[in-house]
């Protein structure tokens, strides 16, 4: 037993190396995931390890491949059902899990809240919000609404509560960090971030296996949409799926949707018919497709039925004169000269709303390459790990000795933020993710993304739309983005008023997910100065 770690660490990176491919090597991932499955039955988190060794540069097995625990309750007994009376059935947390947890009751009550719901819809003050197991079952003015016996009441006069985070471009891993499967969930989970969509998985199966985990009430975290690997095209990544043909990629997409996914990324050299192909293949087994493009144009794809597209405004080629039909090609210059309120941008938005294609934004990477901007959030530099830090500094200072010469201009950040402005106002589905990188960590990102749509000019109940509903609205989940009775009590308790102060979107509180109160302050804790080792 004593090897089984080194032996799961071993599968762990093979899973890595391979996991991108499809068609020789795909069934070997399979045969050792059924071994590692074999070995780690009880899908138990190992609650002996808090904190990351100093002679490892990350550490999963204690996150996506698990130990048993003796002593752990296994959340999937039936005996368990007595710790929980509402009608509303929390799901059943293991104990390890429950340590983060500071609300635990089947009935909970806000009162005194400021509601921002997640629809647009004007703000309401003076809310009482009621939880009983896993759901919200009334909402309204404190005066209105009856609290029942035996009901945990919280006074939050003072405070904002939003509907959990929905973000849809929230990577596990981040460019340098493979992996990020301990510190990233419990990021994202306190800073109020309670589904994702991964938008692209450097490692699918270790993505897969926690995704289980955290469902399972194993380990803390949002809920995880997890995508396959990425597919692309001659010159691209080599780590990602290149495919030689059409009948390859539908072998890919039908073993990774047999695997439980339900989402596909294309990259950037990827050509145009298997783009078609990844799509129309995708679609007949009721899978989506999103896209970070260059080959091809945002209105050429449109067309094709992509479902999604990554970054907003800023490899929209479409407005590169030089583009080559079928190749990433094209000058940059466009980043700055183009105006947004033209009609060609018009025609572009038009071509994506009538296509239903959704637009992802994601600013706060965008930021974190700015010069004079890219200032890290005390509390990121708090969670990274020594080297992180250090490599932050002296990007800093190379920022700094650049200048103007700076790969990326401020101007594009500015036109990112009226483009993402205008496809909103347009009617098009803006949904929201950090694109973890750099300083730019996972939720830390989340609420950054907040402050700079709305310095970007969406009123704050716009923002939280973008960034909630409308996340659960491409996801398909009809429980969760908002507040309103029936819907899941994913919420978020925030210390301030965010649409006086959009800077108190970092007052975190609380975080409820599916009727648990999480500490974000134990999270966090968890994770200090661990980013960078796993």
């Amino acid at each position: 037993m004593k090897n089984i770690p080194v032996l799961m660490t071993t599968l762990s990176i093979l899973t890595f190396i391979f996991s991108f491919s499809t068609g020789k090597n795909v069934r070997l991932i399979e045969t050792m995931q059924q071994r590692i499955n074999r070995i780690n039955t009880s899908g138990f988190i190992d609650t002996t390890h808090r904190s990351a060794p100093s002679d490892i540069s990350f550490d999963i097995n204690h996150v996506v491949f698990p130990m048993p625990d003796s002593k752990a309750r296994n959340p999937l007994d039936s005996n368990d059902n007595k710790y929980y009376t509402s009608k509303n059935q929390k799901p059943a947390y293991s104990d390890y899990v429950k340590s983060y947890v500071n609300v635990d009751t089947p009935l909970v009550a806000l009162v005194g809240v400021k509601v921002i719901d997640g629809t647009g819809a004007m703000s309401k003050r003076d809310q009482t919000i009621i939880i009983d197991g896993s759901n919200i079952i009334s909402v309204g003015h404190k005066d209105s609404v009856s609290i029942p016996d035996n009901t945990q009441v919280l006074d939050l006069i003072g405070r904002t509560v939003i509907p959990g985070f929905v973000g849809t471009h929230n990577h596990m891993h981040m460019p340098g960090i493979p992996t990020m499967y301990y510190t990233a969930p419990r990021l994202y989970l306190a800073c109020g971030v309670t589904t994702i969509q991964t938008a692209g998985s450097a490692a699918p199966y270790v993505e897969k296996n926690l995704a289980n985990t955290i469902q399972l009430g194993y380990a803390p975290g949002p809920d995880i949409i997890h995508t396959g690997p990425y597919i692309t095209g001659p010159g691209g990544n080599r780590v990602m799926i290149q495919p030689e043909s059409i009948e390859q990629i539908e072998r890919a997409i039908h073993y990774w949707v047999d695997e439980g996914v339900t989402w596909f990324k294309v990259y950037r050299h990827i050509k145009p018919e298997h783009l078609q192909a990844v799509i129309d293949i995708a679609h007949k087994n009721d899978a989506k497709v999103t896209g970070h493009l260059c080959s091809v144009t945002y209105t050429e794809v449109a067309k094709m039925g992509i479902d999604a597209i990554e970054h907003g405004f800023i490899h929209s080629f479409d407005h590169a004169p030089d583009k080559e039909t079928g190749r990433c090609s094209g000058s940059r210059a466009f980043r700055e000269l183009i105006n947004i309120s033209s009609t060609e941008v018009k025609e572009v938005h038009r071509a994506l709303i009538q296509n239903n294609v959704a637009l992802s934004s994601t600013l706060s990477i965008f930021e974190a390459q700015v010069p004079g901007r890219a200032i890290a959030d005390r509390r990121a530099l708090e969670a990274m790990a020594p080297h992180l830090v250090e490599a932050y500094h002296q990007r800093r200072k190379r920022m700094s000795e650049a200048g103007k010469n700076w790969y990326f201009k401020e101007t594009w950040l500015k036109k990112s933020m009226e483009y993402d402005l205008a496809f909103y106002r347009s009617g098009g589905l803006l949904t929201a993710g950090p694109d973890p990188g750099l300083h730019n960590l996972p939720g830390y990102g989340d609420q950054r993304n907040f402050e700079l749509l709305v310095e970007a000019g969406f009123k704050p109940v716009e923002a939280i739309q973008v960034m909630t509903s409308n996340g659960a609205k491409l996801l398909d989940n009809p429980d969760i983005g908002t507040i309103s009775v029936g819907k899941t009590a994913d919420l978020v308790i925030i210390n301030g008023d965010i649409e006086v102060s959009p800077k108190s979107i970092r007052n975190t509180e609380l975080v409820f997910k599916e009727g648990y109160g999480f500490s974000p302050e134990k999270l966090i804790a968890d994770v200090k100065g661990q980013v960078g080792y796993r």
